[in-house]
């Protein structure tokens, strides 16, 4: 989504080799010259001097030390290997010829410099600069040592590449089988552009330019200070809210308005790629390209800032890597504002989901510094640590080597506090990116189907097994066998692959120890919930909140004027019919004294109807119990409408647990309950209790088990409208098991209480892990 100034590149650190330490007749006959296009500037960082090298054909960059750098300017074509290093070595240059000749191939490799083999002849000398000379260069050793150090590449994305978890196991040099199959990096290609394929669009510095004059005066201090001010209130307004702003959050499942949050998200994007090309061409930095990345079928925008690594101002390279969570942040501080502000209706809600796109998942994605996104280049150039991420997991890997494989460890790029910040941040980031990428690998194999299955296998294969079998060969190859003997590293390496294939067969097998967690709440046990059975005005309450009342207790009176002369009418009427009916028998009229007769009963069935309804007017009630309806009392005179709440009456020494029981959780509760299992319920505010798990009730459903559970009151349970009626539905139908609780802890506990309660998990480790992340 945004593009690195400084990608984490390749190095010249790799393990100590076995063998000869040199050849030289081959490096006598070996000259290296710098091609002419790279050029070079001094970096201070850290409190040491560095060089970065910027290749111009390629716009890549690379770091040197100063003795790296030193070596550079010897190799200039008229010294042999053999010169350079005995140069080297007067001007206080310790290297040894190894390690001149592991410096020169990595910048023959990098193709920063060219090989010249020297063929010796009787009469004259030729220089050669085919192939057969790289080929000679590539041949020499390459000892540990801080060599070439690429910081950055163009046109690199910041999303999370293809390579994110492969550079965790790859060495720094790759033993590949491209000497086996000759296609080999070909078909690497091809998966790789299944997973990723760039789009460029625009030129990054006509539209930087475009938007530059509207966009300059918002970097000055104070715009700084007004976005800071913005910031606060948008986030004082949600957090002020917090509970009215829940109930948006049920609007991310409604379907009906996805298109338009994908507008709304491919709209702030293109706004955050332009704040970092606005905030580079402010810097006096040339913009690349402008596109669109499709990564596992997700279109994710980029902006080409590489250039951004030129600036010797490492703040201002930083307010470059923050300029699109800049401009986000300010959308959802306004945006944040307009909800507050808006009454309930659709623009309100269109706020709502603004701010949570630009508020929260950009901080959770884009300022993430365990991602290769704006944070992971904001804290590199705050630690002054280059390429964090490739010294990080260089030591990283070093350090795993040594502890399974008993290699060396490998001399350090890093020194002091900055060494293990950097293993640590190596660390962090491989396990954040695992359940990340692992995550996003398995939704996208269940959302697309067959297609998604291909791309899952793809980027597995691509990002865990073709790296560890390259590190594998790479440890094989390090000291070859005598004979039918294996040598120490290949023995370490087979014992490792055994405990950890062990491992991961009993992590895909055996049963997890953890615990399932059912979502529950307290309620009271056959609580007696009195409503209104029509329209009527409520004429007189004989309770209040907390009384204890008997079971036919009458508890209020509610009259509807309109039943009663509707019932005064209807008996009026049947008299009439009683006296119309007798005139005719008296009269001899027999029809007609049935007729009026029958009229008369008609009128009865009525009149008793209306009595009946009069009568459910009387509250009355059903059991022994306390009132537990607040206020209760200054309902006298309010008009009530149809089944309207009136009153509750329940037993506070009588409580139950209601437990919502998912589809995938089902089984497993099932279970325990067969067992009479005793499972822990810790309540929220820290109250622990145990109780009896009980069977499931047999029918699932859509509708909000409690009111307290759903998520719009705060509650675990994700909830959307009803397409039918609108009301508010749990997204996923839940099953409901009912525990009842003793009466001592039914004193101990309150009504309205949600908790988790805990059973055993039936499942693997792995099959637990997969079902987390499909969840996220």
């Amino acid at each position: 989504m945004t593009t690195p100034k400084q990608p984490d590149g390749l190095h010249a650190d790799v393990p100590p080799q076995t063998g000869p330490h040199g050849d030289d007749s081959v490096a006598s006959s070996l000259r290296i010259r710098m091609e002419r296009e790279i050029e070079f500037s001094p970096r201070h960082s850290g409190g040491e001097t560095s060089y970065v090298a910027h290749d111009q054909r390629t716009g890549k960059y690379f770091r040197f030390g100063q003795q790296e750098y030193h070596a550079v300017t010897l190799l200039d074509g008229t010294r042999d290997l053999v010169a350079v290093r005995q140069q080297l070595n007067q001007d206080g240059v310790p290297w040894t010829l190894s390690e001149v000749a592991g410096f020169a191939a990595e910048l023959v490799k990098h193709r920063l410099a060219i090989a010249q083999t020297i063929r010796r002849k009787p009469k004259a000398q030729t220089v050669s600069t085919s192939r057969a000379g790289t080929a000679e260069a590539s041949k020499l050793p390459m000892p540990p040592l801080t060599g070439v150090d690429e910081i950055a590449e163009p046109q690199k994305t910041a999303t999370v590449g293809q390579h994110d978890l492969a550079a965790s196991a790859s060495p720094a040099k790759q033993w590949s089988i491209k000497s086996i199959v000759g296609h080999w990096p070909r078909i690497e290609r091809a998966m790789s552009m299944m997973l990723s394929q760039r789009v460029p669009l625009l030129n990054g510095d006509r539209v930087a330019t475009r938007f530059l004059p509207i966009a300059r005066p918002l970097f000055s201090p104070p715009a700084l200070a007004m976005w800071t001010l913005l910031v606060l209130v948008g986030w004082a307004m949600v957090a002020s809210n917090a509970s009215a702003f829940r109930s948006e959050l049920s609007r991310l499942f409604d379907s009906h308005l996805w298109l338009l949050l994908i507008l709304v998200w491919c709209g702030l994007k293109l706004v955050h790629e332009i704040g970092h090309a606005v905030c580079a061409s402010h810097h006096g930095v040339r913009v690349g390209r402008m596109g669109v990345m499709f990564f596992l079928m997700a279109p994710l925008a980029y902006v080409d800032v590489t250039d951004a690594w030129k600036l010797p101002s490492r703040a201002k390279r930083i307010q470059i890597a923050l300029a699109g969570v800049y401009f986000e942040l300010a959308i959802g501080a306004a945006a944040a504002i307009l909800w507050w502000m808006l009454p309930i209706g659709f623009w309100k809600h269109l706020a709502a989901q603004v701010f949570l796109v630009a508020g929260p998942a950009t901080l959770l994605v884009n300022a993430n510094p365990l991602l290769r996104l704006d944070g992971y280049y904001v804290l590199s150039d705050w630690l002054e640590i280059p390429n964090l991420r490739m010294h990080g997991r260089s030591q990283l890997v070093a350090a795993l080597e040594s502890r399974l494989i008993g290699l060396p460890k490998r001399d350090a790029l890093l020194s002091g506090w900055r060494r293990p910040v950097a293993t640590l941040h190596a660390f962090c980031s491989v396990l954040f990116q695992c359940l990340w990428m692992g995550g996003l690998v398995v939704a996208v194999s269940m959302w697309a189907k067959g297609l998604g299955l291909i791309l899952g296998v793809v980027a597995v294969a691509l990002w865990v097994v073709i790296p560890l079998l390259k590190w594998m060969a790479k440890i094989w190859m390090i000291q070859p066998r005598d004979g039918w003997r294996l040598s120490g590293y290949q023995r370490r390496l087979i014992g490792t692959a055994a405990v950890v294939a062990i491992a991961i067969q009993y992590l895909a097998t055996a049963t997890s120890p953890l615990d399932r967690r059912v979502p529950v709440v307290v309620r009271y046990q056959d609580e007696q919930i009195a409503r209104a059975p029509a329209g009527a005005f409520v004429q007189r309450v004989f309770v209040r909140c907390g009384d204890r009342v008997s079971a036919g207790q009458l508890l209020m009176i509610l009259e509807q004027p309109e039943l009663t002369v509707q019932r005064d009418e209807l008996v009026d009427r049947r008299e009439s019919a009683l006296v119309r009916a007798a005139q005719h028998r008296q009269h001899g009229d027999v029809a007609l004294a049935s007729s009026a007769k029958q009229d008369a009963e008609s009128l009865q069935r009525q009149i008793d109807e209306i009595e009946q309804q009069l009568s459910d007017l009387h509250i009355i009630s059903l059991r022994e119990g306390n009132v537990n309806s607040p206020d209760v009392h200054q309902l006298v005179g309010r008009y009530m409408a149809p089944g309207a709440e009136l009153i509750r009456v329940s037993d506070p020494r009588e409580k139950e647990i209601l437990a919502v029981v998912s589809q995938s959780d089902m089984t497993a509760y099932q279970a325990a309950a067969e067992r009479h299992a005793i499972a822990s319920v810790r309540l929220r505010g820290g109250k622990r209790i145990s109780a009896q798990v009980t069977s499931i009730q047999p029918r699932a459903g859509r509708n909000i088990p409690h009111p307290a559970l759903a998520a719009t009151a705060g509650g675990p349970l994700a909830v959307e409208p009803s397409q039918r009626t609108g009301e508010m539905q749990v997204v996923e139908p839940q099953l409901a098991s009912v525990i009842p609780l003793d009466t001592v802890t039914s004193i101990k506990t309150q009504a309205g209480q949600t908790g988790r309660l805990t059973i055993p998990d039936d499942r693997s480790f792995v099959s637990r892990l997969i079902d987390y992340a499909v969840r996220r």
